[in-house]
């Protein structure tokens, strides 16, 4: 079984206060992902990281293409430099019409959105636009998680067809935390893969310990 673990990561400015937490957050989940792949060794893992800022689509970075977990460099530095605005939809419209071409029908997805604030530079897509490719993914199997600062992530997501949702604070303390409830969300979205739960019942990601 091929899992395909996407990551679509705010790097606007106001990530700056939180950087190098974000860092470090981002790799605990890749070692949560390897521990995974190791837990399940009949589920194959792969990862796309793709980061967010400035204006449009020019600001959507591809950081990492479905590499296999067993191959994949920690995100450092010089993948990740917070500057300017919140291209959200853009990077979400982008980042799933790339990846519905590629992967297979029996492939699994979790997708998460991880943001510190509000759309505010989309050129492209729009709110209504995501909605329904989030819903048409969800048609087709994928599931989609959103974590969000600064916001009702809950309300958020709802309006982009998501029911797995978490808030987090946008502190050192908030981003260490996020990053495990995020780490353990990936730990259970495996397992159910494993039990061949279906789809559209893993709607309780981040209802764990």
């Amino acid at each position: 079984m091929n899992i395909y673990n996407v990551i679509i990561l705010d790097e606007s400015g106001s990530m700056s206060a939180i950087y190098d937490q974000a860092l470090s957050g981002m790799n605990e989940v890749l070692n949560g992902i390897r521990k995974n792949q190791e837990d399940f060794p009949d589920q194959k893992h792969y990862v796309t990281i793709v980061t967010f800022e400035g204006n449009g689509i020019s600001g959507v970075k591809t950081r990492r293409d479905r590499v296999a977990i067993e191959k994949i460099q920690d995100f450092s530095r010089k993948d990740y430099r917070p500057g300017g605005c919140t291209p959200l939809y853009d990077a979400m419209g982008k980042t799933l019409n790339e990846l519905e071409g590629l992967i297979g029908e029996d492939d699994r997805v979790m997708a998460t959105i991880i943001t510190d604030g509000y759309e505010n530079a989309s050129e492209e897509y729009s709110g209504k636009t995501v909605k329904s490719l989030v819903d048409q993914l969800r048609r087709k199997g994928w599931t989609f998680a959103y974590i969000g600062a600064n916001q009702n992530a809950v309300e958020v997501a709802k309006d982009l067809n998501i029911s797995n949702a978490l808030d987090f604070d946008a502190t050192a303390e908030g981003v260490c935390k996020m990053s495990v409830r995020f780490r353990k969300a990936g730990q259970k979205f495996a397992s159910l893969c494993e039990k061949s739960i279906a789809p559209e019942s893993l709607c309780d990601l981040f209802d764990i310990d």
